[in-house]
């Protein structure tokens, strides 16, 4: 099952989620791209990859977070609808 999930996740990312198409989405991601050119700004280059490196830690733990949350939604759906038609057992 986890084969599948884990098709699943990299096609319904890659296709679906990372796309930027509405007008929150893109607001958020330009008042992203002002903050980091303002903070780069002020800093050494040493700094600047310290942050850049700080940036891809959190993006790295946030993508693990979320294809963990995406992973137990799909495991939660598929016991809710198994329990639904009498097929399943209560515990997830």
């Amino acid at each position: 099952m986890k084969k599948i999930l884990e098709k699943l996740w990299d096609e319904y990312l890659s296709n679906e989620c990372a796309v930027i198409d509405t007008d929150e989405e893109r607001a958020l991601a330009g008042e992203a791209v002002r903050l980091h050119e303002g903070v780069n700004n002020s800093l050494s280059l040493e700094q600047q990859r310290a942050v850049e490196e700080y940036i891809d830690a959190l993006c790295d733990i946030e993508g693990l977070f979320v294809k963990k949350a995406f992973f137990g939604g799909c495991k939660f759906a598929t016991a809710f609808l198994l329990e639904v038609l009498g097929r399943g057992n209560s515990e997830l």
